[in-house]
């Protein structure tokens, strides 16, 4: 008897093992426990509908852990469907003796999914709605989500989710946009990462997608998302752009990019490094802090080396400590006036500076011909605005440029002063002055943020082949001057522009040229939203000039002479329309208006005096 209990014991024995080893290497489909499951989920879970066809039961001993899997599993969440191509549940073994339930772990698989389709159940996450806003649209497709739960199935903070990406487009900014990006991306123990990846920026055609190799990790903390990024790519010319430096990235060129950086939960940025490079150029900030806006609060050194056709234009660092300190070999100035001419209203990056300024330049350059040299600045910024400046520096050993901001007096306004021996490189940027040679220029601005009054005086000068110039003498039939102009050029004693500038209107109450064969007044506005011109004027060749002002007694007899022509003629004229689009009219005239003969009196005296 004792055999044959003994032998039954075995068996069962056996048996037990027998199923062990069969659930561990094979499992046990069933749907004995269909029911049963789907009213559990939906009592954990009202918005979770769960539907499958069977499960398949997997003993693991060493985890005590019982795996089922769902054949055929269907997901329904707040009335979103989820495509599923595989579910799995880990079920405690330990704690099921002990008649509990508890779900370990929930594993799936999804095909793949459309962010528009999703959205409202993404929505219904911790995940705030701003997070999502961002997202135009994707593709994507989970190829595993492990969650994790306790004993009171309460989902950990920490699981893990790999998947691929696939032609997402996600708005960064107003002025940036990553279109057609596709990844592979793994996120575990609050970090993400990144691989196999491309992406184009902005407008860039499909054809032109890259694909790299690069390393994206992300860590999340209590207060921070802390981020190393670390790639290469052809397209960081459609990121970064500076036109102040006159320089971007070139298309051709690959670049490398490595920063570390820290995203606050009050939506502040703060970058450790940022280093950006290429064959020929780099870039490397350290410790810069943006506010939520991208606008800069604070940072501690930036360097810069840039080349244009293998030749250095930029090679300077800022260091920002008790004040601004600039200096450096060069620094290519030759687009920043228009960059400085734009709207500073719109112009918010530096409105938390406040500091001292100094700036030590070996070599400024604006255009080809005129580098400046020995470029030195001292200076104050209130607001990211500069408040006080004393600047010198040369063209030559008898060639200076000098420039000058100060308060006036107690008032919010300002006072720029600005003496340069040689003219064009302050002027080359302005459609106005094309064709203009030589010359002094003398430039005074009094301004505050609504308004401004400004002189400008160029002395001695030529004009070469000056379009505007060239339709008026051509309409006005003055065919030695137009030869004059295409040829060897016209010269000027004087140009002097009196005009007043708001934040609607350029309005212009002169613009006085006095030469040896022709003169020229000039008054109107410009709208500055639409461009429109409106201008009108007086063009008299220099015989006339003398005929009038050598009928002024005294003064006629001593600055023309006695032997001129007779007769007093000029033109009139008017320039009305858009920027691509002027209407020039000429007619003649026998009579000038009083100011025209005031000025050319004032002139001719100018200039009789220096020929004594």
């Amino acid at each position: 008897m004792k055999k044959g209990i003994f032998s039954t014991l075995l068996f069962i024995l056996f048996l037990f093992f027998a199923a062990i080893f069969y659930l561990s290497f094979f499992g046990y489909e069933t749907d004995r426990f269909n029911e049963l499951i789907k009213s559990e989920v939906k009592k954990s879970e009202k918005n979770l509908t769960l539907d499958f066809e069977k499960i398949s039961v997997l003993l693991e001993i060493k985890k005590l852990t019982i795996f089922v899997k769902f054949i055929n599993p269907k997901i329904n969440y707040f009335q979103t469907s989820i495509p599923l191509r595989a579910l799995r549940t880990d079920i405690d073994l330990e704690l099921l003796g002990e008649k509990k339930l508890v779900v370990k772990r929930i594993s799936l698989a999804t095909e793949y999914l459309d962010f528009d389709k999703i959205k409202p159940l993404i929505s219904k996450t911790q995940l705030k709605e701003e997070s999502l806003k961002n997202i135009k649209s994707a593709r994507f497709q989970i190829k595993n989500l492990e969650l994790e739960f306790n004993e009171n199935f309460e989902l950990k903070e920490n699981f893990n989710i790999s998947g691929i990406i696939n032609t997402a487009n996600i708005k960064i900014s107003k002025e940036y946009e990553i279109k057609n990006l596709i990844t592979n991306f793994f996120y575990e123990k609050n970090n993400l990462y990144l691989n196999e990846t491309s992406w184009s920026f902005n407008d860039f055609p499909d054809t032109e997608r890259e694909f790299f190799n690069g390393e994206l990790s992300l860590k999340k903390s209590k207060k921070n998302y802390d981020i190393d990024l670390n790639f290469k790519t052809k397209q960081i010319s459609s990121l970064l752009k500076i036109p102040a430096m006159n320089y971007s990235f070139s298309k051709e060129n690959i670049a490398s990019v490595k920063t570390k950086f820290l995203l606050n939960k009050n939506k502040t940025i703060f970058f450790k490094n940022v280093l950006i490079e290429d064959r020929d150029n780099e870039f490397e900030i350290k410790n810069l802090h943006l506010d939520k806006n991208y606008n800069l609060i604070n940072f501690r050194e930036i360097k810069i080396k840039t080349s244009i056709d293998n030749n250095v234009n930029n090679e300077f660092k800022i260091l920002n400590k008790n004040s601004i300190n600039i200096e450096g070999k060069v620094f290519d100035a030759s687009m920043l006036i228009k960059e400085l001419g734009k709207d500073s209203k719109k112009n918010k990056f530096l409105k938390k500076i406040s500091k001292d300024i100094e700036v030590d330049l070996n070599k400024v350059l604006k255009g080809a011909k005129f580098p400046i040299k020995n470029f030195r600045l001292v200076g104050k910024i209130n607001k990211g605005v500069f408040e006080k400046i004393s600047a010198k520096s040369d063209f030559s050993d008898n060639e200076h440029l000098d420039i000058s901001l100060k308060k006036q007096g107690k008032t919010d306004r300002k006072i720029l002063e600005v003496y340069s021996d040689i003219a064009k490189p302050l002027i080359s940027d302005y459609k106005f002055f094309q064709g203009l040679d030589g010359g002094n220029l003398i430039y005074v601005s009094s301004f505050d943020k609504k308004k401004s009054s400004n002189n400008l005086t160029i002395n001695n000068f030529k004009l070469n082949d000056a379009p505007a110039l060239a339709k008026l003498l051509t309409l006005a039939d003055l065919k030695g001057l137009t030869d004059s102009l295409k040829g060897g050029g016209i010269s000027f004693d004087t140009l002097s522009i009196k005009y007043e500038s708001d934040p609607s209107t350029m309005t212009i109450n002169e613009i006085f040229m006095i030469g040896p064969s022709i003169s020229i007044l000039i008054e109107g506005y410009v709208e500055k939203k639409n461009g429109l011109v409106s201008l009108r004027g007086t063009l008299v060749p220099a015989k006339t000039l003398n005929t009038l002002v050598s009928k002024i007694p005294v003064v006629g007899d001593i600055l023309v002479g006695k032997k001129v022509g007779e007769g007093v003629f000029g033109l009139s004229f008017k320039i009305k329309g858009l920027p691509d689009d002027l209407k020039t009219t000429v007619n003649p005239v026998k009579t000038l208006a009083p100011r025209f003969i005031t000025r050319a009196v004032e002139a001719a005296k100018k200039r009789g005096a220096k020929q004594r």
